[in-house]
């Protein structure tokens, strides 16, 4: 049965090489839809075959003519799918194979098989953005800014950042070989042996020598919401003077979420997004209520790797004057997608609305801009400096 499944697709170039992709959405869904199942055919019309003649006059000239043998035949209808979609314009309508669908339906469930760093695509460099704490990318050395050059015996320059990771992940106990660059030093490889890593989305902290809490979510996950509820009561039950919520490289996640998320900082029944479909008809998500920090005052980190998910809640945060939003301009990614799962388990992913903030302000391609903007150097990275965190703190402590 095909299954259509409306989602926020996330960011395509942030991932985690764990074994998904979080599409730059990790995946929004604010609703199940179970259409009924196609026929054997996939439902074509009677007058298929004079729109198709032009398909099967290729096919054949190339089944006949080409010189290599063992044609793919999957490749092949994979591509021509993925050739049909690109067509479209639009970036975030796209067909997705089985095997790299697998890998992203993985990235919002919190455990994974693989190296355990999060990567963007970066002028078609693959450069890690940050290994995470006491996984095998940490204990083999790898650093942010690193570039990885090549995996095993492939060259993934100017690669599609899914293809990669699919390239890079693999089951707990194998190994991976990654060539890497890295400034001032010559290109070296590392051999990393892939493990089951498994990430809470949500992190929290009270901030030391300072009476501000820290919240940070990593993305909008199924299970995201009782996180940051619990982490939210622990933390308050500390009477903090200030909240820091952090959604820095947050590349989304379920729309649902996303409300959820934002319920906890707005009171009830206040707008949290806009959604208008092609006709032009509007529907609004509102918050649910009982939020448990509607009041505290509150800071809201955001950069260009937060998307989807993440520029709704800071587009609503924004537009009700909840929070002061500092860092960087988000990334611009204000589309929904309804998402069908495909009889080979791939996916063909079909954008059907944009959202907007609750007073209109347009997200895609245009993205959430801070209130604050403070940028982070390579400088700073390469000496653990983090000087958005810094501001707000100053922020919460002097109130400008």
């Amino acid at each position: 049965m095909i299954r259509g499944i409306l989602r926020v697709v996330g960011l395509t170039i942030v991932v985690i090489l764990l074994v998904s992709v979080a599409f730059v959405g990790g995946y929004g869904s604010s609703r199940l839809m179970f259409p009924p199942p196609l026929p054997a055919d996939g439902g074509a019309p009677a007058d298929w075959q004079p729109s198709f003649k032009v398909f099967w006059e290729a096919w054949n000239y190339v089944h006949q003519d080409f010189y290599k043998p063992n044609i793919n035949d999957s490749e092949l209808v994979n591509s021509s799918i993925a050739g049909m979609v690109q067509a479209l314009g639009d970036t975030h309508t796209a067909f997705v194979d089985a095997k790299q669908a697998a890998i992203s339906s993985t990235s919002l469930t919190g455990s994974f098989e693989g190296i355990g760093a999060t990567v963007e695509m970066r002028e078609g460099r693959l450069t890690i953005v940050t290994p995470i704490k006491g996984s095998p990318a940490e204990k083999a050395g790898l650093l942010p800014n690193d570039v990885v050059l090549q995996v095993n015996d492939t060259v993934i320059q100017n690669m599609d950042v899914t293809q990669a990771v699919t390239l890079i992940r693999g089951p707990k106990g194998s190994k991976v070989k990654l060539l890497i660059q890295r400034s001032r030093v010559p290109n070296f490889t590392v051999e990393i042996v892939r493990d089951t890593i498994r990430t809470p989305f949500v992190e929290s902290r009270m901030l030391e020598g300072t009476n501000i809490a820290y919240l940070r979510l990593n993305d909008f996950g199924a299970t995201a919401p009782e996180e940051i509820q619990a982490a939210l009561r622990e933390l308050l039950a500390q009477n903090p003077t200030g909240l820091v919520f952090d959604l820095r490289n947050d590349p989304g996640g379920y729309l649902s979420v996303s409300i959820d998320v934002a319920s906890q900082f707005l009171k009830g029944s206040q707008v949290v997004l806009v959604e208008k479909d092609k006709d032009g008809r509007s529907q609004e998500f509102r918050a649910k209520g009982n939020g448990l920090a509607t009041n505290i005052p509150m800071v809201l980190l955001i950069n260009g790797g937060s998307a989807s998910a993440s520029e709704i809640v800071a587009a609503a945060l924004k537009d009700y004057n909840r929070a002061s939003l500092i860092g960087t301009k988000s990334y611009g990614k204000g589309s929904v997608q309804n998402v069908h799962t495909l009889s080979d388990k791939s996916e063909l992913r079909v954008t059907i609305a944009h959202f907007f903030s609750p007073k209109g302000n347009e997200i895609n391609e245009v993205g959430v801009s801070p209130d604050i903007e403070v940028k982070v150097t390579e400088d700073d990275i390469a000496n653990k400096r983090d000087p958005q965190l810094d501001r707000a703190i100053q922020f919460l402590q002097n109130g400008k």
